[in-house]
């Protein structure tokens, strides 16, 4: 099967998103795109609307050319550096520098290990997914973490948190040794260390996959009956399709 025409644009956009350090939820909620039809217009099974490609433009900070596909964009003129490039009217402005997840961390590949660290794993795999996650902690572990004292008291066995992926950026995730080293929010902005053993529980919410494709006139008959197929709940919601939770 022949490439989209619009593949070399959503690699351009799934490519500048990565290396600003935006999943698809801190994407979706700057351009004001529903977070999963946003997941399934990168992924090719949605069709892109000019307002929604205008809204990624400007959180992405892309001009017309390189949205139009100019000629001599490329991967090395995007790597150049502020001495490096010039043009006729004088330095290329700097950079904006954002303040992006450790790519190192989450992107290297998963291999799980069930004799390992089974919290980490875990959160590798959330962050990497730009998934939501709720996360139970054992407080008896969290005295020294760095989590505020009243937070602690108001929950003196379990602590949940909640990781909103749009915010993960933010959350600035370090797998270290000892635990994860993440920024959290209460009355202020906190660099907690929470050690491995504090984790009790890690839930994912995940997004919902992109649609299957069908054909309306696939798999019927010379009538227009259906010749087979998986049966429609009761209810007429159609076949029911799985859903996967990780806990």
């Amino acid at each position: 099967m022949a490439p989209r025409p619009s593949e070399p644009l959503l690699q351009l956009l799934r490519e500048t998103a990565r290396k600003k350090g935006l999943n698809t939820a801190a994407l979706a909620a700057s351009a004001g795109i529903d977070r999963t039809r946003l997941k399934h217009v990168l992924a090719g099974s949605e069709a892109l609307t000019v307002d929604e490609l205008i809204g990624l433009s400007k959180t992405l900070e892309l001009d017309a050319a390189a949205v139009a596909g100019a000629p001599g964009l490329d991967e090395t003129d995007a790597e150049l550096g502020e001495d490096d490039a010039q043009s006729e009217e004088g330095p290329a402005p700097a950079p904006v520098k954002m303040r992006a997840l450790s790519r190192r961390d989450i992107d290297r590949s998963l291999h799980i290990d069930p004799l390992g660290n089974h919290a980490e794993q875990a959160l590798r795999l959330g962050f990497g997914l730009g998934c939501d996650m709720f996360i139970h902690l054992h407080a008896a572990r969290l005295k020294t973490s760095g989590i505020p004292r009243d937070t602690l008291a108001r929950f003196p066995e379990e602590v949940p948190l909640r990781l909103d992926a749009a915010f993960h950026r933010h959350h600035d995730p370090r797998f270290l040794p000892e635990g994860l080293q993440v920024v959290l929010s209460f009355d202020a902005l906190y660099t907690c260390l929470i050690p491995w053993d504090a984790f009790s529980r890690v839930t994912f919410i995940p997004l919902a996959p992109e649609p299957l494709s069908t054909d309306d006139e696939e798999g019927k008959d010379e009538d227009g009956k259906d010749e087979g197929g998986p049966s429609p709940e009761p209810d007429g919601g159609g076949p029911r399709r799985g859903h996967l939770r990780l806990v």
